[in-house]
């Protein structure tokens, strides 16, 4: 099912610029309004100030991370649960704080593939919350397309 763009907006937050500016730029490319944050307090100022469709953050940022950034959206912006994609790579939080992100959110790993992010923010952006799985980029990929891994 093919979501109108016009109507697409998402909020991209990661401390890192060149991982920030990829996604955006992936993003931007496929029709969304995006909307950078370079961490978590950041991205809620933006969330007090306007809603997005769709939030897609790194988990391991400096002081707080996306988990927190999750938290905080849910009592800004409560009809954002089931419209966020948390992109990590490893090591993991705890299990606890995790099982209740992939209650109603999409989680990737790193090294991600852009054509898998997008599916991810497709879905999210139907909104509906549903049972998260972590995705990882098939090893057998190249690197056209790809962005996290190493040079």
């Amino acid at each position: 099912m093919a979501i109108p763009m016009k109507t697409c907006s998402v909020l991209m937050v990661d401390d890192n610029a060149a991982m920030r500016e990829a996604i955006a730029r992936s993003l931007a490319r496929r029709g969304c309004a995006v909307t950078t944050a370079v961490d978590a307090a950041e991205a809620l100022t933006a969330l007090r100030r306007q809603s997005y469709d769709v939030v897609v953050t790194d988990l391991n940022m400096p002081e707080r991370g996306g988990l927190w950034l999750w938290r905080q959206a849910l009592m800004v912006r409560p009809e954002l649960r089931g419209r966020f994609v948390l992109i990590a790579s490893e090591p993991l939080p705890d299990p606890h704080s995790m099982n209740l992100f992939l209650d109603s959110e999409r989680f990737l790993l790193k090294p991600l593939s852009l054509d898998t992010l997008w599916r991810l923010v497709e879905e999210a952006m139907q909104g509906a919350p549903q049972a998260a799985k972590a995705s990882r980029a098939e090893p057998q990929q190249t690197r056209a397309g790809r962005v996290g891994g190493a040079p």
